[in-house]
């Protein structure tokens, strides 16, 4: 089971099978709501990496890999695609390097560390804000519906940093409390999420 059908004959994703659904896709998904601004949290940024040949260049995904997890590799990997001619802006803070640091192995902190190295503000006045931000956050008994101090702490980054989605695969300790927090223009989005957000206008890219 995938998320899009794919057409071997024509070498293509097929995201629409029938008008209907597109139109309603459209309607429940507007252009002017795809995100264009996303934080990753770390958790993203580990699935890009681990699975960067499947993310990247369209390899299999391998078949021991649960389909939840799978499912969010397929959908990075059409985002990422859309995304080559999207640009949309991909966002991470000092706090994601700080808990990218913290890999044991040190093949694979390099290699996340490299990719964070890439969509990371530093010394700008709107780091320092998301810096600040997600410091005070942390703290904040509005959002204390979050278990980890760490995750608020990012929530916070993605605010000061001026995004409007916050992408995670974190099912557990954020999307399954994210109905618990105020309300605020910030979408916590899966991968699987934001695909969904752009894939009624994927066209108007590829």
């Amino acid at each position: 089971m995938t998320l899009e059908q794919w057409d071997a004959s024509r070498q293509k994703w097929i995201l629409y099978t029938s008008q209907q659904k597109h139109s309603y896709d459209c309607v429940r998904h507007p252009f002017e709501n795809i995100p264009s601004r996303i934080f990753l949290d770390t958790n993203v940024i580990n699935v890009l990496v681990k699975y960067a040949t499947s993310i990247f260049e369209h390899d299999d995904i391998p078949s021991t890999v649960p389909m939840t997890r799978a499912n969010e590799i397929e959908a990075l990997m059409h985002i990422f695609f859309v995304g080559q001619r999207a640009c949309w802006d991909l966002v991470a803070s000092a706090k994601t390097m700080e808990e990218i640091s913290l890999t044991p192995d040190p093949g694979t902190r390099n290699d996340l560390l490299g990719y964070v190295r890439e969509i990371i503000e530093i010394g700008t006045e709107q780091s320092v804000l998301g810096d600040n931000l997600g410091k005070s956050l942390a703290d904040a008994l509005p959002v204390a519906a979050l278990p980890d101090r760490s995750d608020r702490e990012l929530i916070g980054n993605a605010i000061g940093l001026n995004c409007d989605a916050f992408c995670t695969c974190d099912h557990r300790t954020i999307i399954a409390k994210r109905h618990l927090l105020p309300k605020m223009e910030l979408k916590i989005l899966t991968p699987v999420e934001w695909w969904a957000h752009i894939k009624p206008w994927a066209a108007l890219w590829c």
